[in-house]
């Protein structure tokens, strides 16, 4: 993978379109299979082509990270899934109260975004991705929990793309997080 680095970097550069066309072809396809989630099969192939341009854009976004930093966030990320899952599942809490205070933290890590391209601040992206890591994991437990309490088995599909969002976004925010600490350090 280090070996086609600069290869995948120099065609970054030369096909900048290419990461926008697969934002939108992600939305795209997510509004239809929102549409068309209770049609099997039709769901599952939506599902696979979602998955595949989501994973086009993290390699995308990936590609600038080092392997040390990208590894260490896929084992953070993987221990802090299995951990908040495990308690999700043995929890007799209701966290379906969640719902709005997330959804309103999840609005100000949005507007918080263009702010910091304005300012540049290397504290606010840490508050940043420090705030996301810990938003997301929070919607891991959320999700997880109207999963098994609210979910019908016809929106299996929407549920599952619920929680890979939430466990990609997680994943991006300490990977974040690691090189904003990284930055620092150096």
């Amino acid at each position: 993978m280090m070996m086609l680095k600069p290869i995948l970097l120099e065609n970054l550069q030369q096909n900048v379109w290419l990461p926008i066309v697969l934002i939108f072809s992600t939305f795209g396809i997510l509004l239809a299979l929102m549409w068309k989630r209770r049609e099997s099969p039709t769901n599952f192939v939506l599902l696979y082509l979602f998955t595949l341009c989501e994973s086009l854009l993290v390699g995308y976004a990936v590609i600038t990270y080092s392997a040390t930093v990208v590894l260490q966030a896929f084992i953070l990320t993987t221990i802090v899934v299995m951990s908040l899952m495990m308690y999700t599942l043995n929890s007799k809490k209701d966290f379906s109260k969640w719902g709005v205070g997330l959804s309103v933290a999840f609005l100000i890590l949005l507007l918080a975004g263009p702010i910091n391209l304005f300012l540049g601040s290397s504290l606010l992206e840490l508050c940043m991705a420090t705030g996301g890591a810990c938003l997301f994991s929070l919607f891991i437990i959320y999700d997880t929990w109207r999963i098994m309490h609210h979910c019908s088995p016809e929106e299996y599909i929407m549920a599952c793309i619920d929680l890979y969002l939430d466990i990609l976004n997680l994943f991006m925010y300490i990977l974040r997080l690691l090189k904003e600490l990284q930055h620092n350090q150096g």
